[in-house]
């Protein structure tokens, strides 16, 4: 079928392969130029739309072989309202080379001129609109609302940021597209036939009213169109499809205020209820100012945990549990701020060293230790699920008796993941509940931001006992310690001796080699004292000895060839002949 664009037809009815109209004899096939100067036909196949400025096709592009779908948007500005008119024409092609950059919004294919008629060609969005799926399904769930708020809001905040305002928004420019399994995405934001450039200042100045009257904003109205006028038309668009009820009719104009949930089917959510409210307030100022205000109170931003904090470490004893109570976790009427924290002194007594984290079950072990420190707070039952690699969700369970400061809770619990040592950990979910209900109470996201995870990571080294101990040749107390020490002495004489006889005669002819003879004496002397007592004056006098004989006796030639290697073994093995058993 050829649909006659010709808007004074009154048969436009023609056969799909009709060149002219039967009726009124005009052209059936549009001819533009594109950029690359190949000429591209459309032919008219259905009328879709229509409005006070002109109207909106569906047609086939037959120069491509496939011939696909578009929509033409057809002007026809009449009377003192033509050059108003022209002007919303050339504006929107214009913004929609730019807002059809976004996945929601059609792509501008082109416009041209054709018989003293301008035409807009846009992408094709396969779907219903939202006033097509409310007369053919009813009133919109709670759900559905949400939906749509999560969907259509980055769109919204997409085109306020190109300082455009749609200011026609309502359920026939708001198409679901066919086709996709997403339950986010797939709302598209059409017509930007009434969209408004801001430019020069943000005051709004007085200009023509344009837009559905149903759906319009206060300040709309009178020309002032503001970015939160696309929200309030959004508000109403919502409770228009919750009510099924035409929106004048929600209005109470005597008492000047919206009473749209007395024409609910079903009760919708105090926090939908407060969000719509907000939208729809007559006065800007009261209203939400953006889309990204709204979209913070729907999806607000994870509690970003600052540095947890870490634990006390003991050389000789390794891991120190938490005290029973410490300091910073009591109750108080604030919320604690965890880099204010301090970390718990901890006990002089020694207690047995945890076992390696891997011998432990982490997941048990964070529900105990958790168990156990959120007991005196009104917890009755923590579990904790890792249903992903880097993410934790732990339940908390209160007493329906005893009311709980869920934030309050969340630096104890930040110190105990700490504390338990879990590796690539990213996220943690807590959810609040009363009883082990199926609804929780209350919902945080922890997030380990990256200096969370740097921390963490140090944290680690530190309570690892090798490294704190690497860690401690660093420190002016360790050496002050190490010089009082006869066997500090020892040890280095023994070094510089092994250098001084092996540094050019060994075998290999490598100073390292000396080094790794030290080291081995070094290994046995350390494994001879595990279980014999070392008899340090004798060994000392020993080397004392041989390092006069090697050097004012200039006996370094022997260490040369095979009595070098065996002089190494001997060097190395020396600790074995200086102990003794335990009496």
């Amino acid at each position: 079928m050829s649909y006659c664009f010709n808007p004074n037809c009154s048969n436009p009815q023609n056969s799909s392969d009709a060149k002219f109209c039967q009726n009124c004899g005009s052209k059936l096939l549009l001819s533009s130029v594109s950029n690359e100067a190949e000429s591209v036909v459309y032919r008219g196949i259905q009328l879709i739309g229509q409005g006070g400025f002109g109207r909106t096709f569906l047609v086939v592009d037959e120069s491509q072989p496939l011939t696909p779908y578009c929509v033409i948007k057809q002007f026809f500005p009449q009377g003192s309202n033509a050059r108003k008119a022209t002007e919303l024409f050339e504006q929107e092609a214009k913004q929609l080379k730019i807002l059809g950059q976004h996945p929601q919004i059609p792509t501008e294919l082109g416009y041209f001129e054709q018989d003293g008629y301008q035409y807009l060609v846009q992408e094709f969005i396969e779907g219903k609109n939202l006033a097509q799926e409310l007369q053919k399904k009813g009133v919109f769930t709670e759900e559905k609302i949400w939906f749509i708020l999560k969907d259509l809001l980055p769109i919204l905040q997409f085109v306020h940021e190109n300082k455009v305002i749609h200011r026609d928004i309502k359920p026939e420019n708001i198409i679901r597209r066919f086709n996709t399994k997403k339950p986010i995405g797939n709302l598209v934001l059409v017509d930007f036939g009434a969209a408004k450039l801001v430019t020069g200042g943000m005051l709004p100045k007085t200009g023509t009213m344009i837009g559905s009257a149903a759906y319009t904003a206060p300040e709309q109205l009178m020309g002032k169109a503001v970015f939160s006028s696309d929200l309030y038309s959004l508000g109403v668009t919502c409770i228009h499809l919750l009510t099924n009820v035409p929106p004048f009719d929600l209005f109470d104009s005597a008492e000047g205020n919206w009473v749209w949930r007395d024409y609910l089917k079903a009760p919708v959510s105090d926090e939908l209820g407060y969000i719509l409210d907000k939208m729809l307030q007559g006065a800007t100022r009261n209203r939400y100012n953006s889309a990204a205000a709204i979209l913070r109170h729907i999806n607000p931003k994870p509690d970003y945990v600052p540095v947890m904090p870490g634990l006390t470490i003991n050389p000789e004893t390794g891991f120190k549990p938490l005290p029973e109570q410490p300091q910073f976790i009591q109750p108080s009427p604030s919320i604690p701020n965890i880099s204010d924290v301090s970390e718990p002194a901890v006990s002089e007594e020694k207690v047995p060293e945890l076992p390696p984290p891997r011998l432990l079950n982490k997941i048990n072990l964070i529900s105990g230790i958790l168990q156990k420190r959120l007991e005196p707070y009104g917890i009755i039952q923590v579990s904790v699920n890792q249903n992903h690699i880097n993410q934790l969700t732990i339940v908390l369970n209160r007493d329906k008796n005893r009311s709980v400061k869920y934030k309050e809770l969340v630096p104890i619990i930040g110190y105990e993941l700490t504390y338990c040592q879990i590796n690539n950990l990213e996220k943690v979910k807590l959810l609040g509940r009363v009883n082990n209900q199926n609804v929780p109470e209350w919902t945080s996201l922890l997030k380990l931001d990256r200096k969370t995870k740097i921390r963490n990571q140090m944290i680690r080294f530190q309570n690892h006992k090798f490294l704190w101990k690497l860690f401690q040749l660093t420190t002016r107390t360790f050496w002050s310690q190490q010089i009082k020490k006869k066997e500090f002495w020892l040890d280095l004489l023994m070094v510089a001796m092994i250098i001084f006889i092996f540094s050019d005669k060994i075998i290999i002819l490598k100073p390292i080699m000396a080094l790794v003879i030290a080291g081995g004496f070094w290994g046995v002397k350390h494994q001879v004292t595990h279980t014999n007592t070392l008899q340090l004056n004798q060994l000392f006098a020993t080397i004392t000895t041989l390092f006069l004989m090697f050097g004012w006796l200039n006996l370094r030639i022997w260490a040369d060839g095979m009595f070098g290697i065996i002089l190494a073994g001997l060097f190395i093995s020396m600790p074995i002949f200086f102990s003794r058993n335990p009496s």
